[in-house]
């Protein structure tokens, strides 16, 4: 029989709460499916994948899509109505700022 694991146990200092509530709920949906090592694992490069965009090869990020599916809809969900953050080439922003500034 395998030992249980202490999610709350695996929380690192620098997570923020967001970023921890959604690991969380991951590694509370398969903490009895695997072992703790690659819980903790698959659980750092789900959340790897949904806050920092990162990419794995196709079969790992096929695994964690199949293994994350009701976790990531239900954040998607509750992301719905929150204010989407939009990211601008630095070379964009300054043509812009550039702009503004030939203007007054």
């Amino acid at each position: 029989m395998k030992p249980s694991i202490d999610v709350d146990s695996l929380r690192t200092e620098h997570e923020s709460d967001e970023h921890w509530e959604l690991r969380r709920h991951f590694l509370l949906e398969h903490k009895d499916s695997f072992e703790e090592d690659e819980l903790i694992t698959l659980a750092q490069l789900f959340t790897n994948i949904e806050f920092l965009g990162c990419r794995y090869p196709p079969q790992t990020m096929k695994r964690i899509a199949n293994l994350a599916e009701k976790v990531s809809k239900k954040y998607k969900d509750s992301r719905q109505n929150k204010l989407k953050r939009t990211f601008v080439e630095a070379s964009d922003a300054a043509e812009q700022k550039a702009k503004r500034t030939f203007k007054n």
